[in-house]
C-alpha cells in the first residue's frame, strides 16, 4: 500500500484502472517522487502494440483516459507516461511496480 497526499492507493487498483482501457499492456511501474512538498506519481504504461501509433493525438487521448481512469479507481490525480511495447523491465518471479524515490 502506498500513501500519496493522504490517501491509502493499492497498485491493483492501478492495474484494475490500467485493464479498463483498451490498448494498455499489463506492464506497468509506478514512480513516485516528492521534489517539493507535495507528492507527485508517474505511471508509466505500455502501449500494446497494436495500437502504437505515431499520431499524438491518438496518443495524447489515449493517455487522457489511462489518467481518468486511474483517478476514477484511486481517488489521485497522477501523470501518466506512455512506453513504447516491451521497452518496460520484465521480472521472473514477483514483479517490483512500485519505485519509492521520496527519500525520507
Amino acid at each position: 500500500m502506498l500513501i500519496i497526499r493522504g490517501v491509502n492507493v493499492f497498485p491493483s487498483q492501478v492495474e484494475e484502472a490500467l485493464l479498463r482501457v483498451e490498448g494498455t499492456a499489463p506492464h506497468y511501474l509506478i514512480e513516485l517522487t516528492r521534489p517539493g512538498a507535495m507528492d507527485e506519481v508517474t505511471v508509466h504504461v505500455e502501449i500494446d502494440g497494436a495500437i502504437f501509433s505515431d499520431k499524438m493525438s491518438q496518443m495524447q487521448d489515449l493517455r487522457d483516459r489511462i489518467g481518468r481512469e486511474i483517478a476514477s479507481v484511486t481517488g489521485v490525480r497522477m501523470r501518466v507516461d506512455l512506453a513504447e511495447p516491451n521497452s518496460l523491465e520484465r521480472f521472473t518471479g514477483k514483479a517490483k511496480r512500485v519505485q519509492d524515490k521520496r527519500g525520507s
